[in-house]
């Protein structure tokens, strides 16, 4: 009788064990350091740049031609910001951060559209809801100037409301993903140059 008890016991211990250490190791496989997790996003960053594609070979073959230290990870996360802050500038009306962003013609374009809103006293909003998500499209190079064209798909909401606060556009309550191109430049001789947006579409 004693036997069989102790038998129990020691299945009983060895299954508890069993259990604990197959939570150990469930827990070491799903929570990454903090560490891990940079390192995962900056792998994800460079594999948005589709290196895999021969347009994707060339295209930086062509920007590391004109600057040895250009790399996917630091354009597109560059990218992801400007993007982040010209999106929220634009929305406040804010001409002073979009001015140095932005090509002279891009920034007309802006301020008639910001005073167009404003002149009929709506309000937009536009609030990120996921990552930008940059992918580099391509890289045209002219004699001057070297220009990279960038596809951003976030997940939105975006709204307008009118001057009686009434929603004209949009949805405050629906998140919506968006796709939007955009092309930004620099000069070929001048690589400390900061990237401006040329086109927004």
């Amino acid at each position: 009788m004693t036997e069989s008890i102790n038998l129990n016991n020691t299945i009983y211990l060895v299954s508890l064990f069993l259990f604990y250490w197959m939570l150990v190791n469930l827990a070491s496989q799903n929570y990454k350091t903090s560490s891990d997790l940079s390192e995962t996003k900056k792998q994800q960053l460079a594999l948005r740049d589709a290196e895999s594609t021969p347009l994707a070979r060339s295209a930086l073959n062509v920007l590391h031609d004109f600057d040895p230290e250009f790399t996917a990870e630091d354009f597109l996360s560059y990218a992801a910001n400007t993007y982040e802050i010209v999106t929220k500038a634009f929305v406040a009306g804010d001409l002073q951060t979009l001015r140095p962003l932005l090509d002279a013609t891009v920034l007309v374009t802006f301020e008639q559209e910001i005073e167009s809103r404003q002149s009929r006293r709506e309000f937009s909003e536009f609030i990120l809801i996921s990552d930008p998500s940059p992918t580099i499209l391509g890289v045209a190079v002219e004699p001057e100037r070297v220009h990279v064209t960038v596809l951003f798909s976030p997940e939105v909401v975006h709204f307008t409301r009118s001057s009686e606060n009434t929603i004209i556009d949009g949805d405050p309550k629906k998140v919506v993903q968006v796709h939007h191109t955009w092309t930004f430049s620099r000069q070929l001789s001048n690589p400390d140059q900061p990237w401006q947006v040329l086109s927004t579409a």
